[in-house]
């Protein structure tokens, strides 16, 4: 803890407090991103011609009741089971799975009660890992089963046609894009330390690092994963105040729903909605993942995982932190931020403009929850079971690859090239750090530079291939183009002979 303290310490020249620093720089960071959303939209609303305002306010509407629409429609799939086996034709499994996942979970929240009151660390950390894995399982679960009905029983079913078949081979450099790109930019980073941080850990348990380095490495990890790895301090302010916007999301939509219910002849206006999206998402992986890195840290304390350890995810080692309360307003705020964040940024399916970036709410909806399903295992799976661990690594982003070259989730080729790209350096990484982890021997042989030099190595070759392989695309498409516009310039022709005769 005084190390990383004395890190941001150091930042500010050493005379303010680094946790104060920390804080305003977070809330900065926030106010920022809020600010800024609110400005562009209104900016644009602004210089846009009144005709053309109203148009698109009449879109946004019914853009926004279709999101309405879905929203309900997946919390009514989420929440609403049948309780009789013939009720469930025909789908047996699905329905099937989700109990078993909710039998899990209720299991999981009465071991892990019980075990925080007998103060039984190890039964502590087994139950949180069950209770978030079973939960993330349900909801995926669920969501599949929400697609499927979709597909075959949609009211609407002309639109998800014209979603299913519309594709873009170009972007252009709008400011919309450029915050998309900015999204996805931040994801990658974001699922890339989830290896880096578990080659850092065993990297100092082979004892390569002095004292300070480990910590100075959480330190860099912690920035890039929005402020996770700091300071105990910082990491009570953060927690609490996520904890406080998750509560008021879930009030606020509450509210909303329940006045909208009993006077429909006034209904809230919601066109505002649509403006939360690029905040949802943009905040959707760091806010999760510290309520994750969380239950982990907080799981781990009394545990093997804790003794040597270079830092762990978050500072929560720290007598003014109680472990049950703070490890049950955890698991409380991750399942509901969990579920409402997840349906809110996979409600939304409008048919794009052509050059803007945007993707199939069923694309996003596996993306998304295979990076939880990834920050839990690299930070809920004990490192006892480290070898398990990267094998499920592995598999999860391989998936991900997989399906992102299957699916195209992105309206935009270029988007999903270049997105599978990143996929494939986290792939590499990933491999990387499982054969390094699992072999202290390999591990202690080479230097750091040696590690990071075979790291940058794959991430360069892979580049050069991917900028090959697009090369040859793209003259192969051109090739069509051409071949496509001479078959056509024939016919014409053809027909044109045929009428004078």
């Amino acid at each position: 803890m005084e190390a990383s303290e004395k890190h941001a310490n150091a930042a500010v020249g050493g005379s303010a407090d680094p946790n104060t620093v920390l804080a305003v720089i977070y809330f900065l960071t926030i106010g920022v991103i809020v600010l800024g959303t609110g400005i562009y939209f209104f900016v644009m609303a602004r210089i846009t011609d009144p005709e053309v305002r109203l148009m698109d306010l009449m879109v946004t509407q019914r853009e926004v009741q279709h999101l309405i629409d879905n929203l309900s429609s997946q919390f009514s799939n989420f929440f609403r089971l049948p309780m009789r086996w013939r009720n469930m034709k025909p789908y047996y499994t699905h329905h099937s799975l989700s109990w078993a996942f909710i039998v899990s979970l209720f299991a999981s929240v009465v071991v892990l009660i019980v075990s925080l009151v007998l103060k039984l660390p190890q039964v502590v950390r087994i139950s949180t890992l069950t209770f978030v894995a079973s939960l993330n399982a349900l909801f995926m679960t669920r969501q599949h089963l929400y697609y499927i009905r979709r597909t075959y029983l949609t009211y609407d079913a002309e639109h998800y046609l014209v979603l299913d078949t519309t594709s873009f081979h170009h972007f252009n450099w709008s400011v919309f894009n450029v915050v998309q790109i900015g999204i996805l930019l931040l994801e990658f980073v974001q699922l890339l330390s989830f290896p880096i941080r578990d080659l850092v850990d065993s990297i100092h348990l082979a004892g390569q690092l002095d004292s300070d380095s480990p910590d100075t490495a959480s330190f860099i990890i912690g920035i890039i994963s929005m402020f996770a790895n700091l300071s105990s301090k910082f990491y009570i302010i953060q927690l609490w105040f996520l904890v406080a916007v998750i509560a008021c999301i879930a009030a606020v939509m509450s509210a909303i729903h329940v006045y909208n219910a009993w006077w429909p002849h006034k209904p809230i206006a919601l066109y505002w909605v649509k403006y939360l999206l690029p905040l949802a998402n943009l905040l959707y992986l760091p806010m999760l993942v510290m309520l994750i890195g969380s239950a982990a840290c907080l799981s781990k304390l009394g545990t093997d995982d804790s003794k040597g350890a270079a830092s762990g995810l978050l500072r929560c080692n720290d007598p003014a932190i109680n472990k049950p309360l703070y490890l049950s307003f955890t698991v409380v705020a991750y399942t509901a931020g969990y579920v409402i964040l997840t349906a809110f940024v996979t409600s939304f399916d409008r048919i794009p403009i052509r050059g803007e970036i945007h993707y199939r709410s069923q694309g996003v909806a596996f993306l998304k929850n295979a990076s939880m399903l990834l920050s839990i295992d690299f930070l809920l799976v004990a490192n006892s079971y480290r070898h398990i661990r990267s094998i499920l690594s592995l598999v999860i982003v391989l998936s991900m690859v997989c399906f992102n070259i299957s699916t195209q989730p992105c309206f935009v080729d270029q988007i999903n090239y270049w997105r599978t790209y990143g996929l494939c350096c986290i792939l590499w990484v990933s491999l990387i750090v499982a054969m390094l982890t699992n072999e202290s021997s390999t591990l202690t042989k080479l230097s750091i530079g040696g590690i990071a030099g075979s790291l940058s190595v794959g991430v360069v070759v892979l580049f050069i291939l991917f900028v090959i392989v697009r090369r040859i695309n793209l003259a192969a498409m051109k090739a069509n183009d051409r071949a496509m516009e001479r078959d056509n310039l024939v016919d014409s022709n053809y027909e044109m002979a045929q009428t004078q005769q």
